[in-house]
């Protein structure tokens, strides 16, 4: 089978990418044809794909523009290559993809949708309301990350296209042994307000007070470090350090004690996946979505309402407070995660592709 990938900007650095190229490249490895198209952007990918797969650009400056040209491109690479699947690597792609799909229909279209279905969208958010209406009813296939947020389509459309749950995989597949850690609490992610950093500065600083040896390290940077930095100070917490943008987060799972997940909003909790990878378990607040697929409370990790910070403070105080049970919970995590391995993932993807013959 041929497959083409209809991506926004396959030269971005997000999870959406991350997770294609780990799809795309596993498919590859499988059989599968696999060719990219990228809205925008200039078709060099930020991660690395397989040197088959052909990546081409189709030169638009965004979403709603360009829009004939777009279409008129859209259409060419169509012909020339002949799929048998596009999928949509966002959503709101469907925009074109729904008038490709009328144009060619012999492709299946499937769309993939990587944002919970009541992430609010700081743009194009009512827009968005209306690609959900279209996917629903037209597409062929709508897939989502987690049971959750299957659920919250199930209840909130009248889906006319089916409906298919397949989570992210794991982005590591190292087998690592945890032997020894340091007295680092960890999180990670953009420095956006929708990833809760300010929550876990605040719900941090009963921590700090009562364990002084511990240090809080908080990887990625975006556009509230500024914020973030002057919170800290503001709050008089020492034992916090920003990392900044890290390339490669492996060596900070492997040194750390445990992982912390303060989200207001996930599409799916990736980053809990890395770190359970490597034998963490985690403290995070019970936002959407994903997160109750992920940890189980009291064996893998500790759960806080969303926004509860006097709770999520209190766990991270148990798990610091508890050597054995700490140790035993991520073990736990390392054992749970293995239902989120790239060859099952890909089993899931290759089920579904059969399914339409």
């Amino acid at each position: 089978m041929k497959i083409v990938f209809f991506s926004g900007n396959i030269t971005k650095s997000g999870g959406t990418e991350r997770v294609l190229s780990i799809i795309a490249n596993g498919l590859v490895k499988r059989g599968y044809e696999i060719v990219i198209f990228s809205l925008t952007g200039n078709g060099v990918p930020f991660y690395d794909f397989d040197e088959s797969i052909r990546i081409r650009p189709v030169g638009s400056r965004g979403l709603e523009t360009d829009i004939l040209s777009n279409i008129k491109t859209l259409c060419r690479f169509m012909k020339e290559e002949k799929p048998d699947f596009i999928i949509d690597v966002d959503i709101i792609l469907c925009f074109y993809t729904g008038l490709l799909k009328f144009r060619f229909p012999k492709t299946h279209w499937i769309s993939w949708e990587h944002f919970n279905y009541y992430y609010r969208f700081p743009v194009n958010h009512n827009l968005r309301k209306i690609a959900r209406f279209i996917v629903s009813r037209f597409s062929e296939c709508l897939v989502v990350l987690s049971d959750e947020d299957k659920g919250y389509y199930q209840s909130n459309l009248r889906l006319k296209c089916r409906i298919k749950r397949i989570y992210n995989p794991t982005p590591f597949e190292e087998d690592f042994a945890k032997t020894e850690e340091k007295k680092v609490v960890l999180a990670a992610g953009r420095l956006v307000r929708i990833k809760g950093f300010d929550m876990l500065l605040k719900s941090w600083k009963p921590v700090e007070k009562k364990h002084p040896d511990w240090i809080l390290k908080i990887a990625g940077d975006g556009e509230e470090r500024e914020n973030l930095e002057k919170e800290k100070e503001r709050l008089g917490l020492k034992n916090v350090e920003f990392l900044g943008m890290v390339e490669d987060m492996r060596p900070y799972y492997k040194e750390a004690a445990f992982f912390v997940l303060p989200s207001r909003d996930e599409g799916f909790v990736m980053v809990l996946l890395e770190a359970m990878k490597y034998s963490l378990p985690a403290v995070a607040f019970m936002c959407k979505t994903g997160v109750k697929e992920v940890v189980q409370e009291g064996i893998n990790g500790y759960v806080a309402k969303l926004g509860d910070m006097k709770t999520l403070a209190r766990k991270m105080d148990l798990m610091i407070g508890d050597d054995d049970k700490r140790h035993a919970m991520g073990l736990k995590a390392k054992e749970l995660i293995s239902r989120f391995n790239q060859e099952g993932i890909l089993d899931e993807w290759e089920k579904l592709l059969i399914s339409f013959d």
